[in-house]
Order: C-alpha cells, then sequence, then structure tokens
C-alpha cells in the first residue's frame, strides 16, 4: 500500500470520528437537562458555564453541528468513492456505497447518538470546549445559514410554541416523581399550584345543604347552640330565606357582647357579605379576599340564589389539602376496603375519586361533578339504600343516604381497561 492510500485510511477514520462527534454532540445539546447545567454552572462545576452559553445560542451551535455532520458525510463519501475506484475500478462504486451507508448509519450516526442519549449532561460538558471554538470557527458559515434560516421561517410563518407547556410540565413532574426526584407529597403540591389558576370556586365551595346558618331573628340559645355545634368562626346569617343572606357574624365577637350583655342585637354584630359567581377563579378570589380582609364569601348560582359558601380555608386546601383542627374527625373520602373495591364519599369530586381508583374517565362529561351527582344522573330519580347500577368497568351501590342526598357509596371495579368512565 502506497502513502496516498495509508493517507486515505487515516483521514477516512479522522472523518468517522468527525462524524460520530457531531452526531453526538447534536444529540447531547438537544436533549440535555438545561436547569440541571446551569445549577451546575452555578456550583462551579468545569466547562458548565460554557455549555450554558452554548444552550442558550442553541440555534447557531446546531446550524454549527449541522455544518460539521454534512462537511464530514460528504468527504467520507467522496474518499470512499475515490478508494473504491483505485481498488476495484469504478464498477465497485455502487458495493462500497451501500457499504459506507451502513457504516455511516451504524457507527457514526446511531451508537453515537444512542449513548449521547443516555449521558447528555456528561457529554455536554465534555464537549463543550471544543464545540465552543467550532461555534467561532464556523461563525461566517452559520451566520450565513442562520440568515436563510430566519428568512425561509418568516416566508412559511413560524409556529412560536412555548419551550414547555403546562401539560408537558406535568408530565414532567410525574416522570420525577416516578423516578424518585419528587416525592408524591411534593409532587401532589406542585401539581395542585399548577391546576390553581384553573380552579374554580364551584370545585371547592361548601353547598347550601351543608351549610350552617342563623336566621336573624333567632334566639340567643338557638346561636349560642350552633355554635357550640358547630364550632365555626364565621356564620352567615339570612333574613327569612337562605337566599337572602343579610350578613356574616363572627362568634368572637358574639360570645364576647354576649358575656357583656346577654340581651345581644344580632343584627349590629354583623359584617357586610362579599357574594361571588360560581365560576369564578380562586386565584383571584383569594386575591381579593385578602384585600377586602374578609374570611368567608357567598356563592351565588346563576340565578342570584345562594348556592353555598366558600372559606380562605377551602381555597387552601385547594393546594396543600385537607386542613384539620384538632376538634375535627378525619374522614377519608376514599377507602379501599379490600382489593378493587371502594367505600366512597357522595362529596368527592367525580374526577378525584376515578383518578384515585385509577380509573379511566371522560374528564369533560365529569367536570365538578361530585360522586353523590353522578350517581343521582344514572339513576335518574331518588335511590334507596342498597340500589345499584353497573356502567362501563364498575358496579355502583349506594351505602347511605342523608336527605335525599347519597352520602356514600360502594365502587367495585369489575375489570381493569382503557374504557372510560362517563355520566
Amino acid at each position: 500500500m502506497d502513502s496516498s492510500g495509508s493517507l486515505i485510511y487515516l483521514l477516512l477514520a479522522v472523518l468517522a470520528l468527525a462524524g460520530a462527534y457531531f452526531a453526538a454532540a447534536e444529540t447531547a445539546y438537544s436533549s440535555m437537562n438545561t436547569i440541571r447545567i446551569r445549577n451546575y454552572a452555578e456550583n462551579g462545576v468545569p466547562r458548565a458555564k460554557q455549555a450554558v452559553r452554548i444552550a442558550d445560542r442553541f440555534d447557531k451551535a446546531l446550524i454549527t453541528m449541522l455544518i460539521g455532520t454534512n462537511i464530514t458525510h460528504i468527504a467520507f463519501a467522496s474518499l470512499t468513492t475515490m478508494l473504491a475506484t483505485r481498488l476495484w475500478g469504478p464498477g465497485s462504486v455502487p458495493a462500497m456505497t451501500v457499504g459506507a451507508t451502513v457504516f455511516v448509519f451504524l457507527f457514526v450516526e446511531m451508537l453515537p447518538k444512542s449513548y449521547a442519549g443516555d449521558h447528555s449532561e456528561q457529554l455536554a460538558l465534555g464537549f463543550a470546549g471544543s464545540m465552543s471554538f467550532l461555534m467561532k470557527l464556523l461563525t461566517p458559515l452559520s451566520f450565513f445559514f442562520k440568515g436563510v434560516s430566519d428568512l425561509a421561517s418568516k416566508f412559511f410563518g413560524a409556529d412560536d410554541m412555548p419551550t414547555v407547556t403546562e401539560e408537558e410540565l406535568h408530565d414532567i413532574i410525574d416522570t420525577m416523581e416516578e423516578e424518585g426526584g419528587f416525592e408524591p407529597d411534593k409532587s401532589e403540591l406542585v401539581q395542585s399550584a399548577l391546576d390553581f389558576g384553573e380552579t374554580t370556586v364551584q370545585d371547592v365551595f361548601t353547598p347550601r345543604v351543608d351549610m350552617a346558618a342563623l336566621d336573624i331573628d333567632s334566639t340567643s340559645e338557638e346561636i349560642l347552640d350552633m355554635i357550640r355545634r358547630e364550632k365555626y368562626s364565621r356564620i352567615p346569617v339570612y333574613r327569612d330565606t337562605i337566599d337572602d343572606i343579610v350578613g356574616i357574624l363572627q362568634t368572637r365577637k358574639y360570645l364576647k357582647a354576649y358575656l357583656e350583655n346577654h340581651d345581644v342585637r344580632l343584627a349590629e354584630l354583623l359584617t357586610p357579605v362579599h357574594f361571588v359567581h360560581k365560576k369564578t377563579n380562586i386565584h383571584e378570589l383569594l386575591d381579593e379576599m385578602s384585600r377586602q380582609k374578609t374570611h368567608l364569601c357567598v356563592i351565588t348560582d346563576d340565578y342570584g340564589g345562594t348556592m353555598g359558601i366558600v372559606t380562605v380555608e377551602d381555597i387552601l386546601e385547594e393546594l396543600v389539602g385537607e386542613i384539620w383542627d384538632e376538634d375535627d374527625v378525619v374522614v377519608n373520602d376514599l377507602t379501599e376496603t379490600e382489593p378493587d373495591v371502594y367505600e366512597v364519599s357522595g362529596d368527592m369530586l367525580a374526577e378525584d375519586a376515578f383518578e384515585a381508583m385509577d380509573v379511566p374517565f371522560d374528564e369533560d362529561a365529569l367536570e365538578h361533578k361530585t360522586m353523590g351527582a353522578w350517581a343521582l344522573e344514572i339513576f335518574e330519580a331518588i335511590p334507596e339504600r342498597g340500589d345499584r347500577f353497573e356502567r362501563g368497568h364498575l358496579r355502583v351501590t349506594v351505602k347511605e343516604l342523608s336527605n335525599n342526598r347519597i352520602t356514600l357509596l360502594r365502587v367495585e371495579v369489575l375489570e381493569r381497561g382503557e374504557q372510560k368512565t362517563e355520566n
């Protein structure tokens, strides 16, 4: 073999390594965790700051890598053609082309990219110095191709998508929890914070049938009895009908006034009512309640009637879960009594119940519905204790009722499958 032949083999080896470098770099910088790399930079990890600068100018870095990839591939193809012609004549070029293509696909593209996908941060740091140098070296070419790319984007219209959508962020948090990067409690808190801006009052309020309220003409004995029984710090007060709420009684003020003088005029102790519509966003409502310095609001329906109440505690529980006082009796909304058999509170949101039972469901059909309301819609009448129905892979039995309301259901998952539960 003459010196020129040896040089060709050496050049082919160098080009193959260069192609593998650009392939691995492209995958490493496109799939690396930029947040983790930024943390490395803040903690003084070598070459991390260079990797961050590359990530911040990823368009230029990508063009540099594509230029390098194309140069190496074209040069590799040219040299293999030259080598085949010299060794075996022009007739061997097609066979050599096929062989070179398979070699490039396996050893220059697929294997380096596969390795880089599993070691993206490690390679991103390792390549940071050389990639920064190449980005500077190829600046004239990358500037030209970047201009062509920008022009094409303007001509065809660029799709201004956010880097990460809210749905993708939920998926990222789920993945972090599955991989052990997030404890379940922290994951649930972050998920709740993301959903906080989309939650409305009707998702968290206390319905009117569960409200504790006083008639403005109530006697002192009736008021004291309710304060002892309910242990609420604030109680709505109505005139004649609960649809006419006239004020909010702070029980602390009433007890103080009662100790000073048993003849207390209830109307003189009431604070103004803050009314909100059921579709009000709880994030906006929390800001409003903070400005108004109020802890309880009355929820109105589409006809102006009283639908229920919502408190600051109700809103905060949407973020952090149930907040129990020392006098509260802890009640679980859902309990698995045996495998795939659950006792579910009628007041539990159907979406939360089906999610906890790992049962597929139609989010649009069940939005804002409690399990009791969902069951009533299917019965199409007031059921009796023991009544049951089957829907999808579920068998649902009424266990307890109170004032024509379903308060407890027994839900059996007959079969695990993809069929969604609807109304």
